[in-house]
């Protein structure tokens, strides 16, 4: 495993974690205590995690298919 290997390992947990936390911080202002500010940072921070997940993922498909 190269650095650029690790690195991107890193990046798909640290986005996976993010999208996880700010999944839960909408749920919970949602359920609770309807609070639209809060509702919307989180949906902002959620939707750009999963797309950079997304595109980490797209892409180490894309080197995989190239290698073989």
């Amino acid at each position: 495993m190269n650095k650029s290997e690790g690195y991107r390992k890193f990046q798909i947990g640290f986005h996976l974690i993010i999208a996880l936390i700010a999944s839960v911080i909408v749920y919970a202002y949602a359920v609770n205590d309807f609070q639209a500010a809060y509702v919307i940072i989180g949906s902002v921070i959620a939707i750009s995690s999963i797309y950079q997940l997304v595109l980490l993922l797209g892409r180490s498909n894309k080197v995989k298919n190239a290698r073989h």
